[in-house]
């Protein structure tokens, strides 16, 4: 009874949030630089002032560095306070917790795991509705509304025989990019023309894919208004491919598990517009001096302005980007950044129908790995991968049937997912850590094969 009341009270909660923040973004993206630049420091004067009072690790912290955040008055302030990294959101969690807010209002997550160790966070249990107010409003620059139709192919899990089916409460059709058949492609585009169906929303990979197997077996592609493209990196000549073939815009925008930084293409441009009513982001190079100038390189670093549970401030995303134009004519006010380099590399496992299955749609944000250390899949075989584990003293029985179990769910007979216990896992020659290892040679990386 009581779960039934917590679920219906972030329901109630999270509709008014929803709400509420599509109406601030309806009014700030159109707001002078001045009124932004006020709000996003009096957000950050309040997430501060919070993380001072209520949350552990910023207490002693900001004793320690003499930190007022009364006297914030300008976002360059904020370089007084020491950078986040994952090791210390990792070793200090519950120090990262605020006593404030009752656990009844908690939800825990995990991001992706692309160097393979998941880091565990925590947020509202109503947060998803501001996330989700922000990105329609990113899609409605090329003509969504929360009630046309999508259809989405990233990495669900679809029960039905068809491998597809219809969400309600997504107002979308959803197929299942584990099982990208000749057949089941054909089913798809079947579907996909007979709703009419005017957006497709899934990963640069997936989208290549899908263009690939319609091409090769002779299918006329659907007709979409705009492809709208996350959770992996854009490269080169990929968004002309997807154009060129579909006959639409392809629209992309950057975002994170951590939920600091936010930023989508516009309607009239491929420039990042990073939102300050999101989080405060900064581009930092060598030395952690800022990038002020186009074109000049850094790394991302956020902070939150919403998230009071386990606010992460000056968090290192471990992701890049290139710094943009001081403008651009849609009229916001926003920063620009030209490119952003995110850490999902378009790697791919082979199943047995010879389908192509990414580390995205691999992606696991529950607690399935907080009893591992790191994983890393292993392929040598069309249809069997091995899933490589180094495990931590608590790791038991029950982890193994529940890893085994949420990708058995995930990609039904697919694959065989086989695990294998190992003490490390090494990176490569040049330092860097590699999610899958694929020793089939006819498994091409999808980043550089390109439509024929």
């Amino acid at each position: 009874m009581y779960s039934t009341y917590v679920r219906v009270a972030a329901q109630t909660h999270g509709l008014k949030l929803y709400w509420q923040t599509l109406s601030l973004l309806r009014k700030s993206q159109r707001w002078s630089q001045d009124r932004l630049a006020n709000y996003q420091i009096a957000q950050l004067r309040n997430m501060l002032h919070h993380c001072g009072t209520n949350v552990p690790y910023y207490r002693k912290l900001f004793r320690e560095i003499a930190f007022d955040p009364a006297q914030l008055r300008h976002t360059s302030d904020l370089a007084a306070i020491p950078m986040l990294d994952k090791e210390i959101v990792r070793s200090q969690s519950k120090e990262l917790l605020a006593e404030n807010i009752p656990r009844s209002k908690w939800n825990y997550y995990t991001t992706g795991g692309t160097m393979g160790n998941p880091v565990g966070l925590y947020g509202l249990r109503a947060a998803g509705w501001r996330e989700r107010a922000f990105i329609e409003t990113t899609w409605n620059r090329v003509g969504f509304r929360p009630t046309r139709l999508r259809a989405v192919l990233k990495g669900a899990v679809v029960k039905s025989k068809t491998h597809w089916s219809y969400s309600l409460s997504e107002h979308a059709f959803v197929f299942s990019n584990f099982h990208m058949t000749a057949d089941t492609v054909a089913r798809y585009a079947t579907v996909m023309k007979k709703w009419n169906i005017p957006f497709l929303h899934t990963y640069p990979s997936a989208a290549l894919d899908f263009a690939r197997i319609l091409k090769e077996n002779g299918i006329p592609p659907p007709c979409f208004q705009a492809i709208l493209l996350g959770s992996e990196n854009l490269y080169p000549g990929q968004r002309e491919q997807i154009e060129s073939f579909f006959g639409c815009r392809a629209f992309s925008w950057y975002g994170h598990s951590e939920n600091t930084v936010l930023a989508g293409e516009c309607e009239v441009s491929t420039h990042y517009h990073v939102y300050p009513e999101y989080g405060f982001v900064e581009v930092l190079k060598e030395a952690d001096r800022p990038a002020t100038r186009e074109g000049e390189e850094g790394e991302l670093v956020g902070t939150t302005l919403y998230n009071p549970v386990m606010p992460l401030v000056r968090y290192r995303t471990g992701d890049w980007a290139i710094m943009g134009p001081k403008s651009c004519p849609c009229g916001r006010q926003y920063g620009l950044l030209k490119e952003t380099r995110g850490r999902w590399l378009q790697e791919m496992l082979v199943g047995k129908f010879h389908n192509r299955i990414s580390i995205t749609a691999l992606n696991m944000h529950n607690a399935i790995f907080d009893n591992v250390r790191q994983f890393q899949f292993y392929q040598n075989e069309i249809g069997k991968a091995e899933l490589r584990l180094v495990p931590k003293h608590s790791y038991t029985q029950r982890d193994s049937e529940a890893i085994l179990r949420a990708f058995r769910e995930k990609m039904s007979d697919s694959i065989d997912v086989q695990l294998k216990f190992v003490e490390h896992l090494p990176p490569t020659e040049r330092g860097k850590f590699r999610f899958i290892i694929q020793d089939l040679p006819q498994a091409n990386n999808v980043a550089g094969e390109l439509i024929a």
